[in-house]
């Protein structure tokens, strides 16, 4: 693949320009497009139509660039996201219409110690903030259904996914949030499901449990989100539980995979 004159290859420059487009602005300007993709003007519209002409980006009628439905096409057509999309989402459905919350699925990007939001459904007229958004990334280490996965992701993961975090604190803070955090996972791992109250919304808490393919390795989890004034984990985790346990055999993990772990028969009291 060719090189630019600094180097970088055309696939790099045509992900950045891909980048460029967000939930806040899903159509640019030449102008605005080479911006954000860090290129010169020429080049981010030379690289733009170029896409556009092959139906990954589109041009709107007064002359933006956005993301095309061509791009959606390839990605739902082959992209194993979409099928866990596809199968999760009877279950997250039964969830959502049971404890009239926030609901989410998410899958794990272990090099980037994030998860993706791959699907998600809205209690309407709630106004809790949820920073779950579909295709949207956050922390493993500071969301309810990364602690999930993370904590029955082989233990080489779970170091790396430590070490990344306790990179992002200083002095000996960081030994301390090491060891906050593996206390977290073993307590995630005994009781099967996850509890995060107050982290990235001081107002929101989370639950979580992990989801299990083949070979019962963990490939993503479901999630709530509710206010913490109106937590009630009584209803949220029975239910929560179930749908885990029937997305795990949809995705192909056997069907007692977990042993006697409590997740399978929650306590009523939510601890």
């Amino acid at each position: 693949m060719a090189n630019s004159s600094t180097g970088e290859s055309v696939i790099r420059r045509v992900v950045r320009i891909m980048d460029a487009f967000t939930r806040e602005q899903p159509a640019l300007t030449p102008a605005e497009l080479a911006r954000a993709a860090g290129l010169s003007t020429s080049t981010a519209h030379r690289l733009a139509t170029d896409l556009a002409a092959e139906g990954l980006l589109a041009r709107t009628p007064d002359g933006r660039f956005a993301v095309g439905a061509r791009l959606w096409e390839l990605a739902a057509r082959s992209t194993p996201l979409e099928e866990f999309r596809r199968r999760g989402l009877p279950f997250l459905e039964g969830v959502h219409a049971a404890v009239r919350q926030h609901v989410s699925l998410a899958v794990p990007d272990l090099d980037t110690g994030t998860v993706l939001y791959v699907e998600r459904l809205d209690q309407h007229g709630n106004a809790v903030k949820n920073l779950g958004e579909v295709a949207a990334r956050l922390s493993l280490t500071e969301t309810s259904p990364g602690l999930a996965i993370l904590a029955f992701s082989p233990p080489d993961v779970r170091e790396r996914a430590l070490a990344l975090a306790a990179q992002a604190v200083s002095g000996g803070s960081a030994h301390d949030a090491a060891s906050g955090l593996r206390a977290a996972l073993a307590e995630v791992r005994r009781t099967g499901y996850c509890r995060l109250a107050g982290v990235l919304v001081e107002e929101n808490v989370g639950y979580a449990v992990p989801v299990f393919g083949e070979g019962n390795a963990v490939v993503g989890a479901i999630a709530v989100v509710m206010p913490l004034e109106d937590e009630r984990a009584e209803l949220v985790l029975p239910v929560l539980v179930s749908a885990g346990r029937g997305l795990s055999r949809a995705m192909g993990a056997e069907r007692r995979p977990y042993g006697e772990r409590a997740w399978l028969r929650p306590r009523a009291d939510g601890q």
